[in-house]
């Protein structure tokens, strides 16, 4: 049996919100210690951005940032989000469309809540959804090695 459920149902409330003032450091221990890996940031009462723990790894640190530097330099400005009232299928297509994993939730544009795909696991069509953003294109030409022996 499926149950159908409102977003409402399945966001979480309880919202950690950076600071654009704050240090890349200072976001990495609000992520440890609440053990989350997406962040939304909010500048004058505003969210500008989010970061995510992919974004530390992929975009922070491989730029040889410094953990004193701010994290607005650093946040995906791109904003994607979904209205409370939708329903979980028009949450989900905009999650595959735009390959999020976590997307803000809005009612009358002030932020409400956030849905991980991970709060949707009981609902029949998120391993559709979860197909579409784990896609990957795989290189199959770009790292080519032989390997003759191997040691441990």
């Amino acid at each position: 049996m499926v149950i159908v459920m409102k977003i409402e149902d399945v966001m979480s409330k309880k919202l950690i919100v950076g600071k654009n003032t704050a240090t890349i450091k200072e976001i990495s221990e609000l992520m440890k210690k609440f053990d989350i890996g997406f962040i939304p940031i909010s500048k004058n009462n505003k969210i500008i951005g989010v970061i995510t723990d992919r974004d530390i790894v992929t975009r922070i640190i491989t730029s040889n940032a410094q953990s004193s530097d701010l994290i607005e330099s650093y946040i995906s400005p791109n904003i994607i989000s979904c209205d409370i009232n939708s329903d979980i299928d028009t949450l989900l297509d905009i999650m595959k469309k735009s390959k999020i994993k976590r997307i803000i939730i809005t009612d009358s544009e002030k932020v409400v809540g956030i849905v991980s795909i991970s709060d949707l696991l009981n609902q029949k069509n998120v391993i559709d959804a979860c197909k579409e953003i784990y896609k990957i294109n795989k290189n199959d030409d770009y790292f080519k090695t032989e390997i003759d022996e191997f040691y441990l």
